[in-house]
């Protein structure tokens, strides 16, 4: 009776459990809200807790979407049948197929994505892309699925083979669902903070949204701005959060003199402690004269991490 009581008693941190489980807090967090996988327990100051059995139960649940199962089909089955199921598709699955399946599991997610976007099917979209974070996790999502279908809608436009009303629409809906990552972590207090924008006159934000999700999903505490902040009010709220980095989206238009010196102004006025992160179309055309004045320039969301990591062990 003692260990059945323990088995079922919430009594591990959301830390022990996506260690125990190999699932991010994020995919812990939706596979409950959505799906209703698990019902954790709380602590008494609101902190979600798990059981042994919540566990065992999210280790078959993440076995079984792995070799292709629908989470949306298992939620609502019982222990018994899962282990009944894991058994049945019992088998080694070499690490070439594993990675095999996921590029085809990216690759469907953008099709199934652009195919909404040219039908102008929001609700599909949403879905799609909701699907593809539960899949796949957030830095997955962010790097095989949001990234590339951005470029190919961008690309699409270009040509005129997609129309305004389509990269309307789709940039709409990927907005919401960068909002919705960016807004879904638990972040303790020891976490270091980010502060995320584009400058003066860059009105292009899904580059800085997806900068965004990527630090959240690090475990960066990040301060979201939006477009076309002036540097007197960037300044400020670094000031205010305590800022361990900022990091700014440059994508159009080119880098003017304005902007320079708009530029120049926010390194000086972020002190030598502070670094500045610029990415961005715009950033990559114009590396040589940023690098001049102190800021980092990182080319792909891999090298902004990277870079995150190491602000983070020198904080």
């Amino acid at each position: 009776m003692p260990s059945s009581i323990n088995s079922a008693t919430p009594r591990h941190a959301v830390r022990i459990t996506a260690l125990r489980t190999g699932l991010t807090p994020h995919v812990l967090r939706a596979w409950e809200r959505r799906y209703k996988v698990v019902v954790p327990g709380r602590s008494e100051g609101g902190q979600r807790l798990y059981s042994d059995l919540d566990v065992q139960r999210l280790i078959l649940l993440r076995r079984l979407t792995e070799r292709g199962h629908s989470i949306a089909r298992l939620a609502g089955v019982s222990q018994e049948d899962l282990e009944r199921t894991a058994r049945e598709d019992a088998g080694p699955k070499s690490p070439e197929t594993q990675s095999s399946a996921a590029v085809s599991g990216s690759e469907d997610f953008r099709s199934a994505a652009l195919n909404a976007a040219r039908r102008l099917d929001a609700a599909e979209l949403h879905a799609v892309l909701e699907r593809a974070t539960v899949t796949l996790g957030v830095p997955a999502f962010l790097d095989q699925v949001i990234g590339p279908t951005l470029r190919e809608i961008g690309h699409g436009w270009s040509e005129g083979s997609v129309s305004i009303a389509h990269e309307h629409l789709a940039t709409g809906v990927i907005r919401r669902a960068l909002g919705w990552i960016l807004r879904v972590y638990e972040i303790g207090n020891a976490a270091p903070r980010l502060v995320v924008a584009t400058p003066p006159r860059q009105a292009h934000e899904l580059g800085a949204m997806l900068a965004g999700a990527a630090a959240a999903a690090e475990g960066w505490d990040v301060t979201y701005l939006g477009a076309d902040l002036p540097i007197a009010e960037i300044l400020a709220s670094v000031g205010q959060t305590d800022a361990n980095a900022v990091a700014l989206s440059l994508v159009y238009p080119a880098i003017d003199p304005g902007l320079m010196a708009d530029l120049e102004e926010l390194r000086a006025g972020l002190g030598s402690r502070t670094p500045l992160l610029l990415g961005g179309f715009a950033a990559s055309q114009d590396r040589g004269r940023l690098t001049s004045i102190g800021a980092q320039v990182v080319e792909s969301l891999d090298d902004f991490r990277a870079s995150l990591s190491v602000i983070r062990e020198r904080a």
